[in-house]
């Protein structure tokens, strides 16, 4: 049967809406997006922070900013370091909006409502997807597949390439708020009376207006959270309570996301299919940021294929190109912040203190390292806050290693 499209991309965040602004943008192929929601700013579950390499590489426009901070403080109990590292603050259902616009602009076309089931397969082959749209189910075909469902992996996961239950899982909740907040900062507080496994957040989020939110890693909430805990949003209305630096006259918005993540050294590719973002776990397993590195996997995944879909060759051989790019300037340094990772959310009171100390004595050329997630051996020995009780943890890192 002949294909229906030359690519089809299932899923419309980030990591999808890029690769098809790509392929779209520079070739004459025919993309068709799968949403599986009614719009693209329903897909409306992250913070929004990110910093200039996403605004610069990627063309997004101001008009998506809800605001420019001057710098990422670090905070514990009994310590506080500042970062020179400015950032952004996206509306993040408008850059979803802006990123389809401009695919739809370049020639793709997007889908809403239309939630990918499972993989069309012949000879071993992925040919096209199963999806439903009102209602109906319905088939599409094409000469190449782009996995982009975030965590859920639909297509990685039935196809073997990413498992996300044997992956770390995280849960995080942000409420954006009206009021007054006094700082021009990323706020991160790694404590576990607000967070336990895992930091509380504040962002600037443009006049009158800032994001607060928790998150934590499973594991780690288990070992750090009371006997008697209660819901994440108590510990985010707690977290909007507890600090003079602001106050929340109103919560305009609230968004939900879980966190999937392992060392990212996946399987990325198979015949007639690439898998992007967090459908392989692209976020960073170190500070979880998942926007740019997923952005970043797009487009290596679409350089390779626009050279296979041009040679008439969409097979396992010639796509896994992209996954050993992937592999080769993101793996180790993925995979030792995994590690990295475990260890910081699973620090004593002390450590995290000691941590953010540290953090504050980082050189400048240090700092750009640690916000391209590019930290040498030297870095973290000088990050890292030793405890004896650190050797019993040992054999469950080696795992990753």
């Amino acid at each position: 049967m002949s294909a229906d499209a030359d690519v089809i991309v299932a899923g419309g965040g980030p990591a999808g809406l890029q690769f098809a602004r790509e392929v779209a943008a520079r070739s004459a192929y025919s993309v068709v997006v799968l949403e599986a929601n009614d719009a693209l700013s329903e897909n409306d579950k992250s913070t929004g922070g990110t910093f200039h390499q996403v605004i610069d590489r990627y063309g997004i426009p101001d008009g998506v900013v809800m605001a420019e901070n001057e710098d990422v403080v670090f905070e514990a109990p009994g310590a506080s370091s500042t970062l020179d590292i400015p950032g952004y603050v996206l509306d993040f259902p408008a850059f979803l909006e802006f990123l389809g616009e401009d695919a739809e602009r370049e020639g793709a076309e997007i889908r809403t409502g239309a939630r990918v089931q499972k993989p069309i397969r012949e000879g071993g082959r992925v040919v096209g997807v199963e999806y439903t749209r009102g209602g109906e189910r319905r088939d599409l075909r094409a000469d190449l597949v782009v996995d982009a469902t975030g965590p859920r992996a639909v297509l990685a996961k039935q196809l073997g390439m990413f498992d996300p239950e044997s992956a770390q899982h995280g849960v995080g909740k942000e409420y954006e708020v009206e009021g007054r907040y006094d700082l021009n900062s990323m706020l991160f507080r790694f404590d576990h009376d607000d967070a336990p496994g895992g930091y509380a957040w504040t962002f600037p989020a443009g006049d009158d207006a800032f994001k607060a939110g928790v998150c934590w890693i499973d594991d780690f909430y288990e070992s750090h959270a009371p006997a008697d805990d209660g819901a994440i949003d108590d510990y985010v209305e707690e977290w909007l309570a507890a600090d003079p630096r602001w106050e929340a006259e109103s919560v305009r918005a609230v968004h939900a996301g879980d966190a999937v993540s392992n060392n990212s050294i996946n399987q990325r590719a198979t015949d007639g299919l690439v898998a992007v973002g967090d459908a392989v776990s692209s976020i960073n397993p170190l500070f979880g940021e998942g926007i740019r590195p997923g952005m970043e996997s797009a487009e290596m995944a679409a350089n390779v294929a626009l050279a296979a879909l041009d040679r008439g060759d969409t097979s396992r051989e010639r796509l896994a190109v992209y996954e050993d790019r992937w592999n080769s300037e993101k793996g180790l340094h993925w995979r030792v912040q995994r590690m990295v990772g475990e260890l910081l959310y699973d620090f004593t009171p002390d450590q995290q203190r000691r941590f953010v100390t540290s953090a504050g004595r980082l050189t400048d050329a240090q700092v750009d390292r640690l916000q391209r997630y590019e930290l040498r051996l030297r870095d973290y020995l000088e990050l890292y806050p030793f405890d004896p009780s650190d050797l019993s943890k040992v054999r469950a890192l080696a795992r990753h290693v």
